[in-house]
């Protein structure tokens, strides 16, 4: 990977609790044992969360998949998911709800500051977004600089968004990049390369 992420901010819309945010943002990173997962649930306690455990939470955890791009659990009659803001907005849309324009408005803020936003919702409704904090390893422009002059040419594939995925790229400096690329996606793209005669590695 090109950086690690870490959750830096909790971002609730109009009329919703900060608490109620973050303890609900817990609750759907409770069994995601990602760096980016365990950061959500380090955050909820910095905001005065009470870390819950697996085993004293009844609930049915519905793990993160490259398609539905989000996570979380069914919990008490209640859908509670975190996750990209297109899927997280879908669901909710499907319930019959809708994303608030300051949410849409936080997750442009979170995307052009290089960050990646998560929203979390409950059935349908959106209580608010999460600020992943992008940061780049060091020496990473300069690898790719001597990649390019063994020849070889860099792509970036992400699930994240394509503005957060044009601020990372540059700051990284590889050639191009594929944004919310799906794993057919990434194939697509893989045999594509292939048909034009080039040998492609993918890490």
């Amino acid at each position: 990977t090109l950086g690690n992420r870490q959750a830096s901010e909790l971002i609730p819309a109009d009329g919703v609790d900060e608490h109620e945010l973050a303890d609900t943002a817990q609750l759907a990173s409770l069994a995601d044992e990602t760096p980016e997962g365990r950061s959500i649930v380090v955050l909820a306690k910095q905001h005065g969360i009470r870390e819950r455990t697996l085993t004293e939470v009844e609930a049915q955890f519905i793990p993160f998949t490259a398609t539905t791009r989000m996570s979380g659990v069914d919990l008490d009659g209640h859908q509670i998911r975190k996750g990209a803001p297109d899927a997280v907005k879908r669901f909710v849309e499907a319930n019959g709800g809708r994303i608030p324009t300051e949410l849409d408005a936080a997750v442009q803020r979170i995307a052009e500051d290089g960050g990646t936003p998560l929203l979390v919702a409950r059935d349908n409704w959106a209580l608010g977004a999460v600020h992943l904090k992008d940061i780049v390893k060091g020496g990473m422009e300069e690898r790719f600089v001597e990649l390019r002059r063994m020849g070889i040419r860099s792509i970036m594939i992400t699930g994240d968004n394509p503005v957060t995925a044009a601020v990372i790229a540059n700051e990284s400096g590889v050639d191009d990049f594929l944004a919310e690329a799906t794993p057919e996606r990434k194939m697509e793209l893989i045999k594509d390369e292939q048909a034009k005669g080039r040998l492609v590695a993918m890490t």
